[in-house]
């Protein structure tokens, strides 16, 4: 899958904002801890989006959404792969992810739940961690290659 960087502001922006806001998942976080954003899917309309924290050996995954047109099609999986391949490419080698509705989504995956407790450091110091997710937000780990 060919992820494309969008930029807050832009339309392609916009159109992340209104997926997460389609499907109940928080918008007020994302500026809040460095993170890039991607698209995927017709440039003019792109289906599936996603964001990427690194923090130097671990990388947070961020606010993955699929427009419901396009759920089901495998780019949830796609775009959750390409993230994945890019951090790990850029030195990551372990990979987090909070989620409140798709844990069911990531574990078929091979994401493992790890309990809150054993965060590390630099994910547990992200605005994300700390504020955006409630505490009954279950954490997910992936080892990168």
């Amino acid at each position: 899958m060919r992820l494309c960087p969008i930029q807050p502001g832009s339309p392609a922006f916009r159109r992340f904002e209104e997926a997460l806001a389609e499907a109940n998942l928080p918008t007020g976080d994302l500026l809040a801890d460095p993170a890039s954003y991607y698209a995927a899917g017709d440039a003019g309309e792109p289906s599936a989006f996603g964001g990427l924290s690194l923090l130097g050996e671990h990388a947070l995954l961020r606010s993955i959404v699929v427009r419901p047109t396009a759920r089901g099609s495998g780019q949830g999986k796609a775009i959750v792969a390409a993230l994945a391949e890019m951090a790990s490419a850029k030195g990551a080698r372990q990979l987090w992810l909070l989620t409140t509705t798709a844990e069911g989504f990531f574990s078929h995956q091979g994401w493992e739940v790890v309990d809150r407790r054993h965060t590390p450091a630099p994910i547990a110091a992200t605005y994300q961690f700390a504020s955006t997710c409630p505490a009954s937000a279950v954490l997910m780990c992936r080892k990168l290659p």
